[in-house]
């Protein structure tokens, strides 16, 4: 019988290591992983869409510079709550728009409580006039069908 030649077996096993290093992992953390990252879309989402189209409104009649104090953009859902730490006797302008479907409503307290002032969920801009007291509140409801995005921001007047 004649010896076998060094080189054969590593000439054999040759094509088995590539192949095993041309084969996918199968690693679940690794699927967990790409799963778990962000998609590229070419397209925004409903809820950028609203966000996008309520801010361009407000934007278009507030002022963003020196006198903007404080602003947001919300879900509807989630509605607005603030205590803005605005100091007592200075007068400032709240502006909302919802965008989305539905109505939302502000409720606003300042010192004393205000009625209730509707907002409609069709881009349209709702603006209120007040002077701080001790505290300040506002909050902005949607009623049970209303869906959509919120945009606010007070200004010193």
């Amino acid at each position: 019988m004649r010896p076998v030649p060094a080189w054969l077996p590593g000439v054999a096993l040759a094509p088995v290591l590539c192949l095993t290093a041309c084969t996918p992992d199968n690693d679940p953390a690794s699927d967990r992983a790409a799963a778990a990252s962000p998609h590229a879309s070419a397209e925004p989402s409903a809820e950028e869409n609203l966000t996008a189209q309520a801010r361009s409104a407000l934007d278009a009649v507030t002022d963003q510079g020196q006198s903007m104090v404080e602003s947001g953009v919300e879900r509807v859902s989630d509605g607005v709550h603030t205590r803005p730490g605005l100091p007592a006797g200075r007068s400032y302008k709240l502006t909302v728009v919802c965008a989305g479907e539905g109505e939302a409503w502000i409720f606003f307290t300042s010192g004393r409580t205000a009625p209730k002032k509707a907002v409609p969920c069709d881009r349209s801009v709702v603006s209120e006039r007040f002077t701080t007291g001790k505290s300040v509140r506002i909050d902005v409801e949607g009623d049970a069908r209303a869906t959509g995005m919120v945009a606010w921001r007070i200004n010193t007047v």
